[in-house]
């Protein structure tokens, strides 16, 4: 007896957007660490009068990129579970409930991406005015 499988096209985009996102993820697990390295590089003369303020605004967005980026993760896991199910007609069989978890995912990835760009903007612009600052002083960069 021959039967055809095919898989609705919607969940193979389904498939392809979760594997771009878990790239974003693993992308910004790096790109944090090098800013954490960016960071305590020049976290000492980051932590003088001048540039205090930006550096506290700075911490408290460490931490929230921390918990996206978690959140992220842990979220993605579970919608690659259901969509996983979905696939083999293990979940709902309209597909509600994946395109539900799908809509979640996006604003959850959209969060992530902008939280990051913010705090790279800043970490960076806040280096650069150090890097400037000293070299208008003659003093080493850091």
């Amino acid at each position: 007896m021959n039967t055809t499988n095919t898989i609705d096209p919607a969940y193979i985009q389904y498939h392809a957007v979760a594997r771009h996102w878990a790239s974003d993820i693993d992308f910004f697990k790096i790109e944090i660490v090098f800013l954490h390295h960016l960071l305590d590089d020049h976290f000492m003369l980051l932590s003088g009068p001048d540039y205090i303020d930006g550096l506290k605004g700075i911490g408290k967005k460490f931490l929230q990129i921390e918990k996206d980026k978690y959140q992220a993760d842990t979220n993605l896991m579970d919608y690659i579970k259901i969509l996983e199910g979905q696939t083999e007609n293990l979940v709902d069989g309209h597909g509600e409930l994946l395109a539900i978890k799908h809509k979640q995912m996006e604003h959850t990835m959209v969060h992530l991406n902008a939280t990051y760009r913010t705090l790279k903007k800043e970490l960076f612009a806040l280096v650069i005015a150090l890097i400037q600052d000293r070299k208008r002083q003659g003093l080493p960069a850091a």
